[in-house]
C-alpha cells in the first residue's frame, strides 16, 4: 500500500491525499497535484501493515518531489 502526503507552504503538517496499491497511479496522482500548484510538495510512502511497539504502522519513503 502507498500513501501520498501532500504538503503545502500554509500547511501545518502534510495531509494524507490517497492510498493507492499501485505505485504508478500514487505517482501519477502525486504529479498530478504538483503540476496543478507549483508551490506543493508530496511524499509517498510504502506501508506493509507492521506495527512498531506504540501500535503505528512503519513506514518507507518511496519518493518525494
Amino acid at each position: 500500500m502507498y500513501q501520498v502526503y501532500i504538503d503545502k507552504p500554509h500547511y501545518f503538517d502534510p495531509e494524507l491525499a490517497g492510498e493507492f496499491k499501485d505505485l504508478d497511479k500514487a505517482i501519477e496522482f502525486a504529479e498530478k497535484e504538483k503540476a496543478s500548484d507549483s508551490d506543493v510538495t508530496y511524499t509517498i510512502e510504502e506501508t506493509n501493515g507492521s506495527m512498531n511497539s506504540y501500535g503505528e504502522q512503519i513506514t518507507h519513503v518511496v519518493k518525494r518531489g
